[in-house]
């Protein structure tokens, strides 16, 4: 029997058996998050073209990685290698370089993999499937900072661990920024995440050359609507992936002054953590 000869809703010709099964099942359960990476698999990354990077594996699958190299077309680290401080900066100044790992707009969740020697960009995976932004449409760029370390063994004012990670950057621009750029950015703020237990800071940053870098310098500057946007953000988005809402010590974000403060601490905590081999 022909199974299209059953189905007169669907035209002979226009889908393989497969995908019919496939569409009744996500009909069946269309709540199920697994469908997001269908829908991602055959999109192709927005890497920077300013920099000599190599991918390997594919695209929306867990063996994709992007590699950084130097202008001799060695590997380097964006953790380790990349500066914190724009050359011939200030370190007193509010101004860092920021490594974006997930532009505006992306739902892939990328991030730089620690384990993995030189530090690839690569898909955050969960059971070995590449994980996806739920929750919504990210509205700012993604990113991390360089020779920065949330040491676990150091704690804040309440006890909470650090998570072990290089800080976290969210960059509030205008423009869309593609994975692996490394930009100029202008600190202006810091929201103290809790984790499961530990401390996750996410310090806020507009890029050095955004239209509206010159009107903003502390928090009271970004639009309210912004502000209240990112600590929906920080506190709902792992709800859509059925968890807990996220703990913020305070919805009021911290200023410049606070968020350099941590910068350099963390700092401090990779340049101690690179001496004893720890990472």
């Amino acid at each position: 029997e022909d199974w299209e000869e059953t189905k007169p809703c669907i035209p002979n010709g226009f889908m393989v058996e497969n995908g019919w099964k496939l569409m009744i099942q996500y009909y069946q359960d269309p709540k199920n998050t697994k469908w997001i990476g269908y829908s991602r698999m055959m999109s192709e990354p927005l890497v920077a073209t300013d920099r000599q990077f190599v991918q390997k594996g594919k695209f929306g699958k867990p063996t994709w990685s992007l590699f950084f190299q130097d202008n001799k077309g060695e590997n380097i680290s964006p953790w380790h290698d990349l500066e914190l401080y724009p050359s011939g900066g200030d370190s007193d100044a509010a101004v860092v370089n920021m490594m974006v790992e997930i532009p505006m707009g992306r739902m892939e969740k990328l991030e730089v993999n620690k384990e993995t020697k030189d530090n690839p960009i690569m898909q955050d995976v969960k059971n070995n499937a590449p994980r996806f932004y739920q929750y919504g449409i990210p509205f700012f760029n993604y990113g991390m900072l360089p020779q920065t370390w949330e040491d676990p063994k150091q704690k804040d004012e309440a006890g909470h661990e650090g998570d072990g990670d290089p800080l976290d950057v969210m960059e509030i621009g205008s423009k869309q920024l593609p994975t692996g750029t490394v930009v100029k950015v202008k600190v202006l703020g810091v929201y103290s995440l809790i984790d499961q237990g530990e401390v996750d800071y996410k310090i806020i940053v507009i890029n050095a050359n955004d239209p509206l870098a010159k009107s903003m310098t502390t928090p009271s500057d970004i639009d309210k609507m912004v502000r209240e946007r990112l600590v929906d953000w920080l506190k709902m988005y792992k709800t859509a992936e059925g968890k807990a809402v996220n703990e913020l010590v305070s919805d009021k974000m911290a200023g410049p002054k606070e968020a350099m403060e941590i910068i350099k601490e963390t700092h401090g905590y990779w340049k101690a953590g690179r001496k004893q081999g720890t990472i």
